[in-house]
């Protein structure tokens, strides 16, 4: 007989799946109020151009953080390596959609630059206080913690009897 224990259960991620839906649905609402806003104070442009730049950014951070979160459950040990790149191409696809942008013609017309800028930072500020927040609140254990040790409640005889 071995005295080797399996491992305990360890619970899906659901951290991630919390902190991912708290981001998603701040960075909505902030979006949407700067669409508001957008309209309020530029029209139907303004409001254009909150709702794209808020929908862009809104796409490109969620599915960065549920790669990374898919990744970490996975293999944690390539995590680090996986967030680092994914944060360069976050970077790397919202910098091609502004100059995309920058070198549209008559882009004025339709979308209102700086509201679109206004959605980008909306979104961008409210998903990061959001996962911050959550971090901070979240109870989620440094380490695993050994098994407790088992007692020796049967004593064994020489002959191999119980007593």
């Amino acid at each position: 007989m071995t005295t080797a224990t399996t491992p305990p259960h360890r619970e899906a991620r659901p951290h991630g799946v919390a902190a991912l839906g708290i981001a998603v649905l701040a960075g909505s609402v902030c979006g949407a109020a700067a669409a508001l806003l957008g309209l309020a104070l530029d029209g139907s442009a303004g409001a254009l151009g909150a709702l794209v730049g808020a929908g862009v950014t809104l796409l490109v951070l969620a599915t960065g953080f549920a790669v990374v979160d898919l990744v970490a459950g996975l293999m944690p040990a390539a995590s680090l390596m996986v967030a680092v790149l994914t944060y360069t191409l976050q970077l790397g696809l919202l910098a091609l959609l502004l100059v995309a942008l920058g070198r549209a013609e008559n882009l004025e017309a339709t979308m209102s630059p700086p509201w679109f800028a206004v959605g980008v930072i909306a979104v961008a500020l409210a998903w990061t206080v959001c996962l911050v927040v959550h971090a901070t609140r979240a109870r989620i254990p440094l380490y695993d913690e050994p098994a407790p040790a088992r007692s020796a409640t049967r004593a064994v005889t020489p002959e191999g009897s119980e007593r």
